[in-house]
């Protein structure tokens, strides 16, 4: 199986960053998503310079937390606070995880248009996207992505969470359907996503040929109250290891 390992939150803070550049160094990690709103993106690029993986950063929208590249959005409170920050409150409305209003999607298109410019200046060459809190396979953000991408030299989209058995049948429709237009974006994109937990789940007893098509797995690399490098998910702490594809 073709596994590629993406790390999250690169940019989001110091000791991120440091997590990702060790888990980079000890070739724990193929990728990582860079926040270019966030305090520590410019340090970020600077480590991936220094370390030798600038080629391995692509972006990972974020909408959700910190302050907005563009000012349109800042003023907007559907997506935004008094002080001008995100909220995240839209990705807790099942209404407009659906629908934006008409001047909110345009200050979305304009915000991540200023994000995909702002990764472009730090040196960004990857052109892989996925996004904080994976608000891009939110209905009402993907229709604004789309948008987008034609005007970017995107090559891969994180695809919908599909790694998992169980769950609500008509999210798995939705999923299906997402998978489907962003395949339709970005050719070589993988055939299934999900966290490095999802995948030691789901590969116990899947038939072969899952086995042998290409995955990209999500891991957030932090380091824990005993400074030791693990993956944080879902707020707990898992030891960071390497994935190859050859797990039974």
């Amino acid at each position: 199986m073709a596994i590629i390992v993406n790390a999250d939150d690169f940019g989001m803070s110091k000791s991120v960053n440091d997590a990702i550049a060790e888990a980079f160094g000890s070739k724990l990690i193929d990728r990582t998503t860079l926040m270019v709103n966030m305090p520590y993106a410019e340090d970020a690029m600077e480590i991936a310079r220094q370390n030798g993986f600038a080629d391995k950063v692509g972006i990972h929208i974020n909408l959700t937390s910190g302050k907005p590249v563009s000012p349109e959005i800042a003023g907007d409170r559907i997506m935004c606070g008094e002080n001008g920050e995100f909220t995240a409150n839209f990705a807790r409305n099942i209404r407009t995880r659906f629908f934006l209003p008409k001047r909110t999607g345009n200050n979305v298109e304009t915000e991540i248009r200023a994000q995909f410019d702002r990764y472009r200046k730090l040196g960004g060459t990857l052109w892989h996207v996925d996004s904080h809190h994976y608000v891009h396979t939110d209905p009402s953000i993907w229709r604004v992505l789309k948008k987008v991408l034609k005007d970017y030299p995107v090559t891969s989209v994180r695809l919908g969470r599909n790694m998992y058995r169980g769950g609500n049948p008509l999210m798995h429709l939705y999923k299906l359907i997402l998978n489907s237009s962003i395949r339709r974006f970005c050719k070589g994109n993988p055939r299934y996503f999900g966290s490095a937990q999802d995948y030691r789940e789901y590969i116990t007893g899947s038939a072969e040929d899952f086995k042998k098509t290409e995955t990209e797995i999500m891991v957030h690399p932090v380091y824990d109250d005993n400074g030791c490098l693990c993956d944080e998910y879902m707020d707990n702490h898992y030891k960071l290891e390497r994935i190859t594809g050859d797990e039974k």
